[in-house]
């Protein structure tokens, strides 16, 4: 009879944690793990972004991004989050969204932009960036220990005005702590 009691408990507490209770489900884009460093970068305007190609953001279509996640070491002298539709598999298309997250950064740790309006997923490519600019060779946007995924270490340098991935750059294998939020 205790071995029936304690089944029929689990039972209700499982179908209870899996009842609709109104809240919209919430999926993650993401390549990185846990925040391990931040690679110190020159003084210049930088963006760190990863890109999620079509094959991965054709799962979310008819769902929204609200939000982007982000982990900052120190915080720059201007800072902000550019998403972008398309684009080719080494370089953005079209910038859909741009928010200023300067004065807003709360540093070694992650931090939170809940997009001022939800963008549509639509299947295209999309690319989340953080954007950077600094005086002083300065440790900002996190990364994980790795290993690379192909998608999650680009990196766009003022200085020579294109679009590379940081293990091209630099020969280490990161991801860029940089995630989105899709929700139904």
């Amino acid at each position: 009879m205790k071995k029936i009691s304690i089944l029929l408990l689990g039972l209700v507490v499982l179908f209870g944690a899996c009842k609709d209770d109104g809240r919209s489900i919430e999926s993650s884009l993401r390549y990185d793990g846990d925040n391990f460093n931040a690679p110190q970068l020159d003084a210049g305007t930088f963006e760190a972004a990863a890109r999620f190609p079509a094959n991965v953001t054709s799962n979310y279509v008819g769902q929204k991004l609200t939000q982007v996640s982000y982990y900052m070491a120190a915080t720059p002298q201007q800072t902000m989050l550019k998403i972008y539709e398309g684009g080719t598999s080494t370089t953005p298309g079209t910038l859909v969204y741009e928010a200023s997250l300067t004065g807003s950064i709360t540093q070694n740790a992650f931090n939170a932009h809940v997009l001022s309006e939800p963008l549509d997923i639509t299947g295209d490519d999309l690319w989340l960036s953080i954007s950077m600019r600094t005086n002083r060779p300065l440790q900002m946007i996190g990364c994980d220990p790795g290993p690379r995924d192909p998608n999650g270490d680009f990196l766009f340098r003022d200085v020579d005005n294109e679009w590379i991935t940081f293990e091209d750059l630099s020969g280490e294998s990161i991801n860029w702590n940089i995630r989105g939020v899709v929700s139904e």
